[in-house]
């Protein structure tokens, strides 16, 4: 089945007003082929991507760490280039983590380099989402979306705290990221593969997409019919609400006959 990708990316601002510089990164490849890495101020565009055999991975520097921008650039590059178009699976982002290590934590300036890192590859019949971090894969089925990822901070890690609203930042802390340090391997992955649906959809996004735009908001911007105007408008709506992050979504969509999603 053929697919169109929706793509947004906004570098967002700071408390001054200031351009952040951009620390998300995101790629695509279809059947091992072509491979597309962004790490822009700005873009938004939609791609036909004609094969099933798909790998869309978001990843998110993590600005408290050193060389945040190179941390997901590096990560993403990395599992781009080794992927071969079938399968998929936490191994992958471990060996990322290796060499992440291997090219930055022997630089002062970049030794602890951190990133989240969410994954989605695709068959012809079956889906597998692996994340760390706090970036987002969701599943859109029915017109319910769904969260398949899971966000690793203290708070979620928490059965106790995941529950409750209202806390401190403190708590949104994360536990689990891939560092250039070569010590810093036993990190925290979450898979979950399942069935393909006819007209199933998939979204990624880093945390500066889903912290300011609700579950509800996201689904009612999917079902916009033309996908260049849900654009348009989430970008819309990031702006009014400050963009006060980096801000990267991917969004996989089957084309239809008319090739409009």
């Amino acid at each position: 089945m053929p697919y169109q990708l929706a793509i947004l990316q906004l570098s967002g601002f700071n408390a001054t007003g200031a351009k952040w510089s951009q620390q998300d990164a995101i790629g695509y490849v279809a059947n091992g082929a072509t491979r597309t890495l962004l790490q822009q101020d700005e873009v938004s565009n939609v791609v036909d991507l004609p094969s099933p055999d798909l790998l869309l991975l978001v990843a998110d520097g993590v600005s408290a760490s050193p060389a945040a921008a190179s941390a997901s650039h590096t990560v993403v590059n990395f599992l781009l280039q080794h992927w071969h178009g079938a399968g998929f699976s936490s191994k992958q982002l471990r060996l990322a983590q290796q060499y992440l290590a291997d090219r930055l934590d022997r630089k002062r300036q970049s030794y602890g380099a951190a990133t989240t890192v969410a994954a989605l590859q695709l068959s012809a019949e079956r889906f597998v989402a692996i994340n760390a971090g706090d970036s987002r894969i969701w599943r859109l089925r029915n017109g319910q979306l769904q969260q398949l990822s899971e966000d690793h901070d203290w708070q979620n890690d928490s059965a106790d705290l995941k529950q409750q609203t209202g806390l401190a930042q403190c708590y949104r802390a994360l536990t689990s990221y891939l560092a250039a340090d070569s010590d810093a391997a036993d990190f925290t992955v979450a898979v979950t593969d399942g069935a393909l649906q006819t007209g199933d959809q998939f979204v990624l996004t880093t945390d500066g997409v889903h912290d300011l735009v609700t579950t509800e908001e996201l689904a009612e911007l999917f079902a916009v019919a033309d996908c260049a105007t849900a654009l348009q408008q989430l970008q819309s709506l990031l702006l009014l609400r400050g963009a006060t992050d980096n801000a990267s979504l991917l969004w996989l969509f089957p084309m239809t006959d008319s090739g409009n999603c």
